[in-house]
């Protein structure tokens, strides 16, 4: 009788732990959903996030619309546009042909490339491979470049031209453009050291970088809705599957730094931007939605990607964050910043074609946060994903006393 007492008792426990799961992710779905909500009421017009916890739990919500025009809702599973997410996937390939002893972190740009295409780059002879991927080699940036901007939303405004990576280098050269500094003197965060690198790993691999993204990273993850966004120009520029659509504030801000093409027709107080997605390859132009972004995600953070030291040296942004002041952040290889709650290393990125996304992982916790608006123009996107959705599912969790705040596993 004593033994059996004892299963009823650790029955009746687990069964009260179950409920307490049970419980408790319903509760962070609601306070997801809150947070989600709140966004919309702010303006966003649609605003979908995903949580994933190292106990397997994975918690997904959707508000607002992925088409203003149409009327309809917006859906975890709906495609979008990850902007400078992609960048993680260039940094992923790169470090790959390091690991694979093709290429050093100690490489020099010119070393790599050759005098043709870097000789006018300022310090190109000293710029190395480390510091294109964590943004120390001072190179312009050419986000905001009008020339660039015209062919998106301006008055050149084409959905189908995609501008060749030597492009952007001339738009970097020497007579044209000043460096942010010299080499390793400091971060300055350039879409031109990414297109590098995507000219490296080109060079290096003797193939497109989409191709060797495609085959090293989409298909081994079973990444079946991710695609680059330059493969589709050629079929009307359109996306497949449920793309969200993207919307542009118009500004005052925005219309007195750029004339925006009549082509991108008005929904309510925003603009249609869609067809000014961005479509470089290495920087900002993969497709995916938060199921196949989640793949990546636990990899990646998992370390199965990378060896431990290129693992390191992708994760570093993060070292010693917990220690410095909250608010703080750093944009290396990877970003990081110091919150209430503790310390995310994330990536984000946005871009005129309507969208802001995020994809973020905590240490201390393991959870990992992805997120995006199809929005722009608020430029609080981010920001209000981190503190006012993650930071009140964080604040929940490390208040809670159930199983999975206390480090158990269910299956």
């Amino acid at each position: 009788m004593i033994r059996l007492g004892r299963v009823q008792s650790a029955m009746s426990f687990l069964a009260l732990a179950v409920i307490g799961l049970m419980s408790g992710a319903a509760a962070d779905t609601d306070t997801l959903r809150q947070g989600l909500n709140a966004g919309v009421a702010h303006g966003y017009p649609g605003f979908a996030m995903l949580v994933h916890y190292p106990d397997g739990r994975t918690l997904t919500a959707a508000e607002g619309y992925a088409n203003l025009e149409m009327r309809r809702k917006l859906r975890t599973d709906d495609a979008f546009h990850l902007a400078s997410v992609t960048k993680v996937f260039t940094a992923v390939a790169t470090l790959r042909l390091v690991d694979q002893g093709k290429l050093s972190l100690n490489d020099r740009i010119i070393d790599v490339l050759g005098p043709d295409v870097v000789g006018r780059v300022p310090f190109a002879a000293r710029i190395t491979v480390a510091q294109l991927l964590d943004h120390s080699s001072g190179i312009h940036p050419i986000n905001n470049e009008l020339p660039y901007l015209n062919t998106l939303l301006g008055p050149q405004a084409n959905p189908t031209v995609v501008w060749a990576p030597q492009q952007f280098v001339e738009l970097a050269s020497e007579g044209r453009a000043k460096p942010e500094g010299e080499p390793g003197t400091g971060h300055h965060y350039s879409d031109t050291n990414y297109i590098l690198l995507g000219m490296i790993v080109e060079k290096i691999a003797g193939r497109p970088l989409r191709d060797q993204v495609r085959d090293t990273v989409f298909r081994p993850l079973h990444m079946t809705d991710s695609y680059y966004y330059s493969r589709r120009l050629g079929m009307g520029a359109t996306a497949h599957g449920r793309t969200t659509q993207g919307y542009l504030l118009p500004t005052d801000e925005i219309k007195s730094f750029i004339a925006i093409n009549p082509m991108f027709r008005p929904a309510g107080r925003f603009l249609n931007t869609t067809l000014a997605a961005e479509r470089i390859d290495a920087a900002a132009g993969i497709v995916s939605t938060l199921p196949d972004l989640l793949k990546f995600a636990e990899a990646l953070f998992g370390g199965r990607l990378l060896s431990p030291e290129s693992q390191k040296f992708l994760m570093a942004a993060g070292d010693g964050m917990d220690k410095v002041d909250i608010g703080e952040h750093r944009t290396w290889a990877m970003q990081a910043i110091r919150q209430p709650y503790g310390t995310l290393v994330y990536k984000e990125g946005d871009g005129p074609g309507g969208v802001n996304t995020l994809m973020a992982f905590q240490p201390a916790t393991g959870a990992i946060y992805l997120g995006f608006t199809n929005s722009f123009g608020f430029f609080d996107e981010v920001d209000f994903m981190m503190k006012d959705v993650i930071g009140k599912l964080a604040s929940r969790i490390r208040a809670s006393n159930s199983p999975s705040a206390l480090g158990l596993k269910t299956t």
